[in-house]
């Protein structure tokens, strides 16, 4: 932690009516204080404030990154359901159709179909 931070940190617990004793803290060394009967290390509460602070926007940045994943494979299922309904919307066109050129246009639509379908699974 930078000399300054620290200055504001021991300032304000000052000004908040802490007082400072003759005493230092074992971890950091710098000046204990004393608030309501308690003693403590404004310095190292700060620091263990901080690690809170880190730690849980740990958490969120991976339940961010599980929610973008399940979000990707729910599309995932969803283009594989659209894609196999209109396999089976085309194919039950195609069973109906004379009209050479839409069965051509109809078989090429399964085609490309199908081979989209085979590239996601």
């Amino acid at each position: 932690m930078v000399e300054n931070e620290v200055i504001k940190i021991l300032s304000n617990e000052l000004l908040k009516g802490s007082k400072m004793l003759s005493k230092h803290c074992p971890n950091c060394g710098y000046p204990l204080f004393e608030k309501n009967g308690k003693i403590y290390c404004p310095v190292c509460e700060r620091i263990k404030e901080k690690e809170k602070e880190i730690k849980g926007k740990g958490k969120e940045i991976i339940n961010q990154k599980y929610k973008e994943d399940k979000e990707e494979k729910s599309i995932e299922v969803n283009i594989e359901e659209i894609i196999q309904e209109k396999i089976n919307y085309l194919g039950e066109k195609l069973k109906n159709e004379n009209e050479i050129n839409r069965i051509k246009e109809i078989g090429e639509a399964l085609y490309i179909l199908i081979k989209i379908l085979k590239k996601i699974k």
